[in-house]
């Protein structure tokens, strides 16, 4: 059985053979404290205090074998009264011992498990590969278009809508275009956009200034779906177009001068780069037009 001092509440092992009768006195070796040690056994049988008090005078008590530490912490129980007529049982010397750890150990944490498992990291990858190439591909519908029609024939065509058409280029005066390249492209401030980009050609024996075009595109009948004027020797990359708003883009586009390139003093048989853009351009576009509306003299270099 377990038994614990009242007074500092060192914790014994006391033999269950050891206890008798209403209890045993001890004594606590830690502290001295002496206290009287209830029998709560079971069917315990409990000695009339006159038959103990003469049991103790014929017989002398003696003191119970050394008791061995417990990890278990007994309720406090009440103080029982002494014994009659003023026997006191020598006291049990409980001998130091080192108390034994508690059998409810405080529970050890475990270690969490880490959030990226490797079933984890490659759904994560695909997710971003998707993500990614979904973007990619919205930004760059021409090589979406062409993905498409790898996979499937027609199925770019029919999702995208045909590709325009490169009618014959208008050479008026003199001035002639070449590398005329068309694309699709998305912006975020503008939406989907249609670029026509190329060279105009100087074919004047002077030279000349202040190149101007105008882009057409049509339907498969020849309808008109819209134009734009610009001039030559103003460029913008796939990054200003994205934060550019359809506005912003037309202006750049239309500086007589030329903000990439002079557009004065294009020499004979010279030729300076132009753009054309379209905003969000219908699904019916089929086929688009170059046009030369202006162009001016420049001075001949001396």
């Amino acid at each position: 059985m377990i038994i614990h001092c009242k007074q500092c509440a060192t914790k014994f092992r006391f033999k269950d053979e050891l206890m008798a009768g209403d209890g045993v006195w001890v004594r606590c070796s830690r502290c001295g404290h002496e206290f009287f040690e209830i029998n709560t056994r079971p069917g315990a049988f409990t000695v009339p205090v006159k038959e103990q008090a003469a049991k103790a005078k014929q017989e002398p008590a003696t003191a119970p074998k050394p008791l061995t530490p417990a990890d278990v912490i007994s309720p406090p129980d009440p103080p029982p009264p002494k014994p009659a007529e003023g026997i006191k049982p020598q006291a049990a010397v409980m001998p130091p011992a080192e108390e034994e750890e508690a059998e409810d150990e405080e529970e050890v944490e475990r270690p969490r498990a880490s959030f990226w498992t490797p079933g984890r990291l490659v759904a994560y990858s695909i997710l971003v590969f998707l993500v990614v190439g979904s973007v990619y591909f919205w930004l760059n519908p021409g090589i979406t278009r062409d993905v498409l029609n790898f996979v499937s024939p027609g199925t770019g065509d029919r999702v995208l809508g045909p590709v325009p058409k490169a009618s014959p280029v208008t050479a008026v005066g003199g001035i002639n275009f070449t590398e005329v390249k068309e694309r699709f492209t998305k912006s975020t401030a503008s939406g989907d956009l249609l670029v026509i980009s190329g060279l105009a050609v100087n074919e004047y024996e002077y030279p000349v200034g202040k190149v101007k075009l105008r882009g057409k595109i049509l339907d498969n009948t020849g309808k008109l779906l819209g134009e734009v004027e610009t001039f030559a020797g103003n460029l913008l990359t796939d990054e200003e177009m994205n934060r550019l708003s359809d506005k912003e883009i037309l202006a750049e586009l239309q500086k007589p001068e030329g903000s990439d390139m002079p557009n004065t003093g294009i020499r004979s048989r010279a030729s300076i780069p132009f753009m054309i853009v379209f905003m969000n351009p219908p699904k019916e576009v089929d086929e688009f037009i170059i046009e030369l509306i202006g162009v001016e003299r420049a001075p001949a270099a001396n």
